[in-house]
């Protein structure tokens, strides 16, 4: 039987995965391992494949775009697994054009830490911006 994700499980995994974004944490690939599973993979929006040793390599290099996101829903797929969904928007900077996704991530409990495990951002059609949530 699947429990019912926890208010507290919720705001736990919506805050790590908002520190994925920061850019403190993405420009350290210290930081960004201790958040990601050993067993990690994202699929990208044009379908390409990375791993965390990709993720640890690639991103620290990148320019931290602006980002956005809304919306936040969770479920318990498994007594240590959740999957997590909202709505995204980013931007190269503060005069560029957003793209917006929809996203889905895993988080797997291990030894009592939480960790990302799967990723997904599927481009959408525009939505309402809201910058209090």
């Amino acid at each position: 039987m699947q429990s019912k994700i926890t208010a507290q499980v919720l705001a736990q995994l919506i805050e790590l995965e908002r520190q994925l974004l920061e850019p403190e944490v993405r420009c350290d690939a210290n930081a960004l391992g201790a958040l990601l599973d050993d067993d990690f993979y994202e699929i990208s929006a044009n379908g390409i494949v990375f791993n965390k040793h990709h993720v640890l390599t690639r991103l620290p290099k990148e320019r931290v775009p602006q980002f956005y996101n809304q919306q936040f829903m969770g479920r318990m797929i498994a007594p240590d697994v959740v999957q997590l969904s909202y709505r995204a928007a980013y931007r190269s900077s503060a005069r560029a054009e957003f793209h917006f996704s929809m996203r889905m991530s895993i988080w797997r409990k291990r030894n009592e830490l939480w960790q990302l495990y799967f990723h997904q951002g599927t481009p959408c059609p525009a939505f309402t911006l809201n910058l209090d949530d």
